[in-house]
């Protein structure tokens, strides 16, 4: 029930970005590309690595370290569009990222993460992902509900203007009750595995929020692109890693989805205090100009 509404509340937001969209907001992105590939880059290829390095570093294995690897290749999600929104970051290259990272990993996922298990000795976890139902699923929750906020706002302009601030509050009020709904549906036994992994996820998240800083800074990106690439990198999709890793059709492992679910709060609360505190700091900034 509470997956249900929040996929519902997911796509609704979605809908809502799309209403401060147009069309040269995304003709922009692929006009100037380098900050679209310098995030895809980080999100499709450095991320899986600091992942692996990070497993190989601290001598991880099994369940631990495909639960962490599984994280790292999964896309952004929406809640990366909605950190970019309330952190006032470049709000259309957010969405080009995570709808064409999230296509490609589609392909890439059950491959690389095929290996991990290998390489991480646990053979006995099979893969199978479904590659039209998950693109088809992204689809619904991503580039359809933007795609008719944008509509709305081109066929409906002073309705979509009134309609942006109860969107940015509709975010802020929405991440506290994904937090409490993922409590609910971990129980008691989330708190005990938390203890084991807890640390673990905070470090990888803060490490991939840094990498994502590093690549914008390296391309030498304006700001508001550098603060979308350090949440693109730093917010994977961790509602889809504990759905693959406990799917009776795919990983069929509760012990793989603890780590997900765990990264899943401590990653909502890590990057709400990054994405305020730069749209704070950027507005103390023009306030002092």
């Amino acid at each position: 029930m509470i997956s249900y509404l929040v996929t519902i509340l997911l796509t609704l937001l979605m809908f809502g970005m799309g209403l401060g969209l147009t069309i040269q907001d995304f003709s922009r992105v692929f006009t100037i590309p380098k900050a679209a590939l310098a995030g895809l880059i980080g999100q499709l290829i450095m991320l899986p690595l600091l992942g692996f390095i990070l497993c190989y570093t601290l001598n991880l294995s099994g369940a631990i370290a495909i639960g962490i690897m599984l994280l790292t290749l999964c896309p952004g999600g929406v809640l990366s569009n909605m950190f970019t929104l309330i952190a006032r970051g470049d709000l259309a290259l957010s969405v080009t990222m995570t709808s064409i990272s999230s296509l490609i990993t589609v392909f890439t996922l059950p491959v690389i993460l095929n290996l991990s298990m290998i390489y991480f000795n646990d053979e006995t976890i099979q893969l199978s992902l479904p590659l039209l139902k998950t693109a088809s699923q992204i689809m619904l929750i991503t580039v359809i509900p933007v795609s008719c906020g944008m509509l709305v706002l081109q066929y409906a302009p002073r309705f979509a203007k009134a309609s942006k601030q109860w969107v940015r509050r509709g975010c802020g009020a929405f991440l506290p009750f994904l937090i409490v709904g993922i409590f609910m549906q971990n129980g008691g036994s989330w708190f005990e595995h938390f203890v084991q992994v807890g640390l673990l996820t905070i470090c990888l998240n803060i490490l991939s929020i840094l990498l994502g800083y590093g690549i914008a800074k390296f391309a030498k990106l304006e700001r508001p692109q550098t603060k979308t690439l350090s949440i693109e990198v730093g917010a994977q999709n961790a509602m889809l890693g504990v759905t693959i890793a406990i799917s009776p059709f795919l990983l069929n492992n509760a012990d793989v989805a603890m780590v997900p679910s765990i990264y899943g709060v401590t990653m909502v609360i890590i990057l709400w205090l990054y994405a305020l505190t730069t749209s704070r700091v950027d507005r103390l900034q023009k306030a002092n100009i």
